[in-house]
């Protein structure tokens, strides 16, 4: 049998405080990196190359455009693929300032048994079997999912020290969560 990993002492993450810019960062990459949005983006693309393409011909058999529509479309798909990523950022917006638990500071540790958080709200302890998965959002922001559509939002510049991010994906492997790098 082969010998176990040595169990790392609990890990604490003190403070830990999202930013309206580091709320709307983190989602807004996480809006992007779904599939529905790089499909989204991928069919925006091609119809607005298409159009283009086609108002080119246009203007290259006839030296000038003669169906003014094709113009109007790519203008709407331009406008639309503008304006999506406004909205979605204005949308991001409204969520933090309507998630007062995003903006109050909490502490974070990663113990054995669970993770454990504490803030002005009160305590809370979520084992591990039922956390999903964690997803780490850039070089700062690991996020915990025990549901699909809600999660812990832990700041690794938080850590106290001499604990690093490598030692936090260390303890995630060891409690068998998978992880995702955006």
């Amino acid at each position: 049998m082969a010998p176990s990993a040595p169990s790392l002492p609990p890990l604490h993450l003190a403070a830990v405080r999202m930013s309206e810019a580091d709320y709307v960062a983190v989602n807004f990459r996480l809006w992007q990196a779904r599939p529905a949005t790089r499909r989204n983006h991928w069919l925006l693309g091609a119809a607005v190359l298409l159009l283009t393409v086609s108002i080119g011909l246009d203007v290259w058999e006839h030296g000038r455009i003669e169906t003014w529509s094709t113009l109007l479309f790519l203008g709407v798909a331009v406008a639309y693929g503008a304006l999506r990523v406004g909205l979605v950022r204005y949308q991001l917006r409204r969520g933090y300032a309507r998630n007062p638990a995003a903006q109050a500071p909490t502490d974070y540790t990663l113990a054995a048994d669970a993770l454990r958080g504490q803030s002005a709200d009160g305590r809370f302890a979520t084992p591990w079997a039922r956390l999903k998965r964690a997803v780490w959002v850039g070089p700062h922001w690991l996020l915990l999912y025990p549901t699909e559509l809600a999660c812990y939002y832990l700041d690794v510049r938080r850590l106290q020290a001499p604990a690093t991010a490598a030692e936090v994906a260390q303890f995630l492997d060891q409690q068998q969560l998978s992880q995702q790098r955006l």
